[in-house]
């Protein structure tokens, strides 16, 4: 049973402490990175995760109008049973199912250009989170 409650997450120098149905009040290090936990709900440890910025791609054609390509963030779940994710990891969510003439299938190109050179400067961010060579 997952609680209905909000965070009220308290931050301090580079941790947060946060609320948990299963080990109470934690405090934990809290990535510089990431947007914060204001609009989380209060659940177990391993459901908390660290989530960077959104970095979105869009891509406008006369025949579907402006539609989002890509989602993508890096993200961090340190404490998750199944997956643990001691270190960031870039989440990316691709979608575009689209049947389109030589002008929107340009379009397209652009976009998919764009979310490429997205993705890439948030892998060289994400290897330097890491330790890892860019």
């Amino acid at each position: 049973m997952t609680s209905s409650r909000r965070q009220a997450p308290r931050y301090r120098d580079r941790t947060v402490v946060l609320q948990t149905l299963d080990h109470g009040e934690v405090t934990m290090p809290e990535p510089s990175w990431c947007i914060g936990h204001d609009d989380d709900l209060v659940e177990y440890l391993a459901d908390i995760t660290h989530d960077g910025p959104v970095i979105t791609a869009d891509a406008t054609t006369a025949r579907y109008g402006r539609e989002q390509i890509m989602e993508a963030r890096i993200s961090q779940a340190p404490h998750g049973v199944l997956s643990p994710e001691p270190l960031p990891l870039l989440h990316v969510h691709l979608d575009i199912d689209a049947t389109v003439a030589v002008e929107d299938g340009r379009n397209l190109t652009r976009a998919l250009r764009a979310a490429a050179a997205r993705l890439d400067r948030a892998l060289d961010e994400l290897a330097h989170l890491r330790g890892e060579r860019p």
